[in-house]
Formats: C-alpha cells, structure tokens, sequence
C-alpha cells in the first residue's frame, strides 16, 4: 500500500516524492467535463501557464477511457513531450487510464476506488487551486540541496582534507547507487533499506540534508514493505544526486 500524507481535511498526497514545482511539466489537461466551473481552476490555469504549460481540455470531451487515453497521448505528442510531463486531473473510472500515465495525477471530488489510485486527493470541499498548495508546500520544505560549508566545518576548513572527503562521498554514493539499480530491478527492498541506511550519514556530513532525507525515507518505506513508494524515492536519487556531484566538482575546480 502506497503511503499517503494528508495535508489537510480533503487534501491528501500519495505516491510521489516532493519537491514538485510546475516548472516540471509541460500541459494540464482535465478528464472531467466542464473543469472550467469550479472552485479555483482559475487560478490553477493561470499559474499553469505563467509557467509556461499549455492547457488542454480535450481529454474531457469523452466518455470512452481509451479515447481519453489516446487523446492525451496526442497532445503531448504535439507539443513532443511525454504523458511524465502532464499534470492530469480526473474524477471518474474512466479518467484511470489518464490518470495512471501522467506525471502528476489529481483526483478531484472522485470516489475511493479513483482517489486512491491519484497522487493527489483533493475531496469535496476542496478547489482545484488546491493543487497549487500541494507544489507549494512540497517546495517549502524541501532542504537546500547542498551546503558545504557543513563539510568546511567538519574537515576545520582544511582544503586538502575537504577535497578527500568530498571526493569520498563521491565515490560512496556513486556505489550506493549501483546497489540501488540493481535492487530496484530485483524489487529488493532489504538491499534499498540497507542502502538508505549506509547512505544518509555521509550525504549529512556533507551537508546534502535534501539527499540524506531521501535516504531515510528510502529506509523507513523500505522496512514498511511499502515497495511502490520506495521504488520511486529510489529511482528519484539518482537525479537527485547527479546535482549534488555537479555541485562538488564545480566547487573543487573553483578551489583548485
């Protein structure tokens, strides 16, 4: 069963790992019929394309839930991207097939047999501007990616001893996240619980707090047995990490 986190009264999240931003995604599209009457898709519109999506309400034109699904895949067809970069909201068994390609799925006023199949919840004394909450409390509290003055500290501000270590982490990460592919392709969760482990006091040392936090999580929904959910924290590590590495390079060439 896939952890869920209920932000408030009719506003739950499952699913996925924060931060999301909509800069993210590429199209919002709507599998209801007539989105366009409700509380806060105003707003959730206007933010959408401030960042730059394109607004699609095509999707709600039908009944059919493989003509929905190949409605959506056309339009992100044409603006040539994947149904990964779509922010869909649906209501509806039908609005499932939709639902279960996109990149962020909203359940809006939907029955327990949709909403939980939705990364998002939203419940009937909600708005569709509450999706905008969701992003927007996910970004707050994510942790800064990187802080490296936490390994200056560590190491007394020895520029040769911070070179190692950060070159350790490194290396150590790089390892960790070997194991992790291969868990993740042997849905091995003991072998993702013990990465999660092994990983998250270095990634602290190093000032990586965002990353060590993925590693307990990893850890805990691991233990859980909750694999959909820690599958997807693993898979998002790798990412998460790739920015952290670029980070040290860039600041040991600087201090070279």
């Amino acid at each position: 069963m896939t952890h869920t986190l209920e932000i408030e009264p009719g506003l739950a999240v499952r699913g996925f790992t924060p931060p999301l931003s909509l800069g993210e995604f590429k199209l919002l599209a709507f599998g209801m019929g007539s989105a366009f009457l409700y509380p806060g898709v105003e707003e959730l519109v206007s933010a959408c394309k401030a960042a730059g999506m394109v607004i699609n309400t095509d999707v709600g034109e039908t009944d059919d839930s493989s003509e929905k699904l190949k409605l959506l895949q056309a339009a992100c067809a044409s603006l040539g991207v994947s149904p990964a970069q779509a922010v869909v909201v649906g209501r509806a068994e039908r609005d499932l097939a939709i639902l279960g390609v996109a990149g962020l799925s909203v359940a809006f006023m939907a029955p327990p047999a949709v909403a939980s199949q939705a990364m998002v919840e939203i419940g009937s004394e909600g708005a569709l501007d509450q999706i905008l909450k969701v992003v927007t409390l996910a970004v707050a509290a994510s942790p800064v990616v990187l802080d490296l003055s936490v390994l200056e500290a560590l190491v007394n501000h020895d520029p040769i001893k911070f070179r190692k270590f950060a070159l350790l982490f490194i290396s150590s990460i790089d390892t960790v996240l070997s194991e992790v592919d291969t868990a993740i392709a042997q849905n091995n969760l003991p072998l993702l619980a013990a990465m999660g482990h092994r990983a998250k006091s270095t990634a602290r040392n190093i000032g990586a707090e965002a990353f060590a936090n993925q590693c307990v999580q990893l850890e805990s929904l691991a233990r859980a047995q909750d694999a959909p959910a820690a599958l997807q924290v693993a898979r998002d590590m790798r990412p998460a990490f790739e920015t952290i590495r670029l980070a040290i390079e860039q600041h040991l060439e600087i201090s070279a």
